[in-house]
């Protein structure tokens, strides 16, 4: 799975210490729970940065520079923290696993490897130090997906509204029987019986129906089930044959369908669409509702740090 790089989407730099940058001559800007952050490498991921974000640094003023500097060391601690945290709680990289990353990142570049390496160079990034971005970057995530995303739940409704909202069609044929109730009233008098009793729905259907085919109890006969409205799709994904579903908005009004005959099964959802595509929503819809609860998580592991910024 290609990688999210979370700390890039909060703002940082996804470049961590490499302490052994650090020389007898250079001094400490920092130090996070002991760990030195040297000048030499400060000024070489502002340099990074700046190529990164277009800037002159030369053209800087001098509170102008001094600003930079200070978000580009605060990114630093960060990551070092993060970092530090990954490794505390046992969490490893392999030398495959980032080979695999930027293998996938050059073939999604298009472009060859010789010449990938020669645009990051032009950024300042040699390949050795494009590995360690690449393992710092998997630390994290790593990090953030045992301690944050684990935690996030995003249930097959959520992924189900997504998907049918964007044009996706489910898979499979079924035959229905559909009532749209009149008013709330009706709703509340047969709704929840039909659910706990479904033998009477074609029946009431014809009653009280103000839906398509009333007459025949509102029954839709044998369709692929991407044909039937994306609320009506929504509504039968978790039911099997002989089941109905919950009351739902079918375009401002109150309705109910029974699933009379079913080719699939759907409670697994990937049985009625493309499981790749259903990792991916449910990733993305994940990541939604992570922002502000991975901004938190990363605040409580900087209260227990001790930083020392020089």
């Amino acid at each position: 799975m290609r990688i999210v790089t979370l700390i890039i989407a909060l703002g940082l730099l996804g470049v961590t210490p490499n302490f052994s940058y650090a020389s007898p001559r250079a001094s400490i800007v920092a130090t996070v729970n002991g760990d030195m952050i040297s000048s030499n490498y400060l000024e070489k991921n502002c340099n990074i940065a700046a190529l990164a974000q277009k800037i002159d640094i030369k053209k800087m003023k001098p509170s102008e520079l001094e600003s930079f500097r200070q978000s580009i060391l605060n990114d630093l601690i960060k990551e070092t923290i993060l970092i530090q945290e990954a490794k505390s709680q046992g969490l490893k990289v392999s030398d495959n696993e980032i080979t695999n990353e930027i293998e996938a990142t050059i073939k999604s570049s298009g472009v060859t490897k010789e010449k990938f390496f020669a645009e990051l160079a032009k950024k300042g990034y040699t390949e050795n130090l494009y590995r360690e971005k690449i393992k710092k970057s998997i630390l994290t995530q790593s990090l953030i997906n045992r301690n944050v995303l684990r935690k996030i739940i995003v249930t097959n409704d959520e992924i189900l509204d997504y998907y049918l909202s964007h044009g996706g069609k489910i898979l499979g044929k079924a035959n229905v029987a559909l009532i749209v109730y009149k008013d709330s009233s009706d709703m509340d008098k047969y709704a929840m019986e039909l659910i706990e009793d479904t033998d009477d729905f074609i029946k009431v259907a014809k009653k009280i129906s103000v839906g398509p085919y009333a007459n025949e109890g509102g029954v839709f006969g044998e369709m692929m089930i991407s044909d039937l409205a994306p609320a009506i799709q929504g509504a039968i994904a978790s039911l099997n044959k002989g089941e109905v579903s919950k009351v739902f908005d079918l375009d401002g009004q109150y309705a109910q369908v029974k699933v009379l005959d079913k080719a699939n099964s759907s409670e697994n959802l990937a049985e009625v669409m493309d499981p790749k595509l259903l990792q991916r929503i449910q990733e993305g819809l994940r990541m939604q509702k992570a922002g502000s609860k991975v901004e938190q998580y990363i605040k409580s592991l900087e209260k227990k740090a001790v930083v020392n910024i020089r």
